[in-house]
């Protein structure tokens, strides 16, 4: 009887530390927050959560310091979409993530930067959209939409630099490339029933 009221008090305890840990990520999200703070908040959930995924992350030479530039890989994969980075992909994806506080100097900026030199494996990329579902699922589904909907508009912005100047009135479109990259993240990230 005792055994039980102290499993249930540990139980009570757990649910309740859980739940505080996924509030600081909420509240991370909502306030967006610089993506240092919001990666340092996933990590906390990863490690109980999901550790073998965290694991993925480190095996791929990600650390906390660096955890934040995994948000912002599908800029990255979008910019490397059609086979190279060009000046203007590079300025947008490192405009967009300086918005949210990957700024020159910081260990993430530093490797966007290598990501935007040498393109990164496939297995990057998918463990960076495991990674930020992860992150999602903990929000109510019409914020999460919201959220989507911002990732694939920044990734969106990523393909449209690309286009390069008007000529005779017309405007390039994106690749081919570009287009496929951003349906199979819209999928990815469970978005396949937005217009993007």
């Amino acid at each position: 009887m005792l055994r039980d009221l102290l499993r249930e008090r540990e139980r009570g305890f757990e649910a309740d530390y859980f739940n505080r840990r996924d509030a600081k990520l909420i509240q991370r999200i909502r306030e967006r927050a610089r993506l240092q703070e919001v990666a340092a908040a996933l990590a906390e959930k990863l490690e109980v959560d999901a550790p073998a995924l965290l694991q993925r992350a480190a095996g791929l030479g990600l650390t906390r310091e660096t955890g934040a530039a995994l948000l912002v890989a599908p800029l990255v994969q979008v910019a490397w979409a059609d086979g190279d980075v060009t000046d203007r992909e590079r300025a947008v994806v490192l405009d967009l993530a300086a918005a949210r506080g990957v700024v020159a100097g910081t260990p993430p900026h530093l490797q966007l930067l290598a990501w935007l030199q040498e393109r990164p494996g496939a297995e990057l990329f998918d463990t960076a959209i495991e990674i930020i579902n992860a992150g999602f699922a903990v929000l109510p589904a019409a914020e999460r939409a919201d959220r989507v909907g911002a990732v694939l508009d920044a990734c969106e912005r990523v393909a449209k630099a690309s286009e390069g100047p008007a000529m005779l009135g017309l405007r390039y479109g994106g690749s081919r490339e570009e287009a496929a990259v951003l349906a199979t993240l819209a999928r990815k990230l469970g978005a396949s029933h937005m217009a993007h």
